[in-house]
């Protein structure tokens, strides 16, 4: 533990030492605040993984329906928000998924202390994050495996972000709302239902790189540096047990025990350095392509591009 905490102070330091000229500031951005599935990404930026390839990252949050307006206008070079790429390739959008973190959801159907059941919920106000996201999707997967129809049963309305969502859960201006992991651990201790977690129902990517064609095409070297960084930060994640955890108490707030338990959600979702099954990604893209209206065929390639990955990995 000790030498990992000193790993961690020198690659502080070695990027505190490199002068801005040598640094390349690249911007990553997703709606996430508060979940853990960021959590590969953040623990990278921590270990100096990004610095060590030159990158000076920033991880911002923005709503999920602007990510791909932002990574086309060069706001952000990257997104970390894998199903709305997906859906926007299959639009035809120049955009292209690099890599994945998980390969299940990790979010949660949780209700306010009054709805402990399916019963209690029907009638009632579910929030999501936007119409057509992951978590949207998980929600209505989760509705539906209680026994509850979320075109008739309940009133979704579009909510925002994770904070958000939390917010108007505690507020009352929902009655039930699709929380990550570990806030829906936390919620649970204070009272809070835990009607459906998701991730035991739905493999689907989740969160990892994405970006433009124009950013792939003009800068592969970044991309091949971005993705040999994001490969150290999974699998550090997975051998670095004590660290991350310490690092995920600081940076999120939880406690030891939420995040211990939280940790477990994580590596049993972490994805094989990168890469999803085949039939979890033909899940995505049928499931974009059924919400768009699409009929015409649209080939893995088409919305994710291994390469840079699959030359990582062989490093």
């Amino acid at each position: 533990m000790k030498k990992l905490f000193a790993s961690i102070l020198i690659a502080a330091l070695l990027c505190l030492n490199i002068s801005a000229g040598a640094q390349e500031k690249v911007v990553v951005g997703h709606s996430a605040r508060a979940a853990l599935s960021i959590g590969p990404l953040l623990y990278g930026i921590e270990r100096g993984f990004y610095c060590d390839e030159g990158i000076d990252l920033v991880y911002v949050s923005l709503r999920a329906d602007l990510g791909i307006k932002a990574l086309l206008s060069g706001d952000i070079d990257y997104s970390y928000s894998t199903g709305t790429i997906i859906r926007g390739a299959i639009l035809g959008v120049p955009v292209r998924n690099l890599t994945f973190d998980f390969s299940r959801v990790m979010h949660a159907l949780m209700s306010r202390p009054d709805i402990a059941n399916a019963a209690a919920l029907k009638g009632k106000r579910v929030g999501v994050s936007s119409f057509g996201a992951t978590g949207d999707l998980a929600a209505r997967v989760a509705l539906r495996s209680i026994g509850l129809d979320p075109e008739k049963d309940v009133t979704i309305i579009t909510l925002g972000p994770d904070t958000l969502r939390h917010a108007a859960l505690v507020a009352g201006t929902v009655q039930a709302t699709h929380i990550p992991v570990p806030l829906n651990i936390q919620l649970k201790k204070e009272g809070y239902h835990e009607l459906v977690y998701a991730g035991k129902i739905l493999q689907r990517p989740l969160t990892g790189l994405a970006t433009s064609l124009e950013k792939i095409q003009k800068h592969p070297g970044q991309v091949q540096r971005m993705v040999r960084a994001f490969l150290r930060a999974t699998r550090a994640l997975k051998a670095e047990r004590a660290g991350f955890i310490a690092f995920a108490q600081k940076k999120f707030g939880y406690s030891k025990e939420v995040i211990d338990e939280a940790y477990k959600y994580l590596v049993d979702a972490l994805a094989q350095d990168g890469f999803v099954e085949d039939s979890s990604l033909q899940a995505a893209i049928d499931e974009a392509k059924s919400l768009a209206k699409i009929n015409k065929p649209i080939s893995h390639s088409d919305v994710v591009d291994y390469s840079f990955l699959r030359a990582a990995v062989r490093k």
